[in-house]
């Protein structure tokens, strides 16, 4: 269960997300239809992938649940912290698991636990997540696939800074 930290406590915005959160944790990828608006924008895909920027991102959403359930039986999912500042929420959150299931971005299942972590800032609107800023769901990056930030940190363990 999502717990609401606030010093608002009557908070339908932080309330709204945690049932969110619950209801996606429970497995009900029907939540990402009810509390997201059908006018929803992400910032997100604009940057990772210009082709879907504009349209109806719901499904991929839940198909990213779908795949992390996948391969990680043992998920947890939390809302670590909330923030709320008029109609916006920023939320840090943790998927926790052990990578025994299906491939994971493409990356084998090794067996080990796997941590993920991200911030999102939302803006909900008439009780619905309307707009998104955030880290893509990028796990073929730094932490889950080994060796994929090798030429990154060795190309910037050989520059020098400019004078």
């Amino acid at each position: 269960m999502t717990e609401v930290v606030s010093t608002n406590r009557d908070s339908s915005n932080l309330a709204m997300l945690a049932e969110y959160s619950d209801r996606m944790e429970a497995e009900d990828w029907d939540a990402v239809y009810e509390f997201w608006g059908d006018d929803f924008r992400t910032h997100v895909t604009d940057r990772v992938n210009p082709d879907i920027a504009g349209t109806d991102v719901r499904g991929h959403e839940v198909a990213y649940w779908k795949e992390a359930r996948g391969a990680f039986p043992d998920m947890t999912f939390r809302v670590d912290l909330v923030i709320e500042a008029e109609d916006l929420v920023v939320s840090n959150w943790t998927i926790e698991g052990t990578h025994t299931g299906a491939p994971f971005y493409d990356v084998a299942p090794s067996g080990e636990k796997v941590v993920i972590n991200g911030t999102a800032v939302l803006r909900i609107r008439d009780g619905k997540i309307v707009e998104h800023w955030g880290g893509p769901h990028c796990q073929n990056g730094v932490g889950l696939v080994a060796g994929a930030a090798a030429p990154v940190l060795a190309s910037a363990s050989t520059s020098t800074p400019a004078d």
